[in-house]
């Protein structure tokens, strides 16, 4: 099994995490607590580079899902970007093609996130 790497950085204003091994049962934590270090770092705009995620199963699906839910909870907006194949097909199987944002590269899911805030509006 291999299991999942997440490597975090910073471009600008976004934060980009870069998911590599699997996303399963083993990665779920792994992905929320890098997720909810990110929303406490208050970056609001997150793209998860999805390149090297060798599998998905559907507790990883359920991860992502979590993940949104909890960006859009802080007023974020997140993108999937660079989508292999395998990934792809469960996405379409599923529906998620509708609530994701995808993006074929880390670029791109920056400029589809371009629009919204950086940071939560003060109350």
């Amino acid at each position: 099994m291999e299991r999942l790497v997440i490597t975090r950085s910073v471009v600008e204003r976004d934060a980009v995490l870069a998911l590599a091994g699997e996303l399963d049962m083993g990665g779920e934590a792994l992905l929320a607590e890098a997720v909810g270090e990110t929303l406490e770092s208050g970056r609001r705009r997150v793209v998860l580079d999805c390149a090297d995620v060798s599998f998905c199963d559907s507790r990883g699906f359920s991860a992502l899902l979590v993940a949104r839910q909890a960006i859009q909870d802080a007023e974020g907006a997140l993108a999937l970007a660079a989508v292999p194949e395998r990934l792809d097909s469960l996405l379409t199987l599923v529906g998620a093609q509708e609530i994701f944002t995808i993006a074929s590269t880390v670029e791109q899911a920056r400029l589809l996130l371009a629009g919204t805030p950086a940071a939560p509006r003060p109350s």
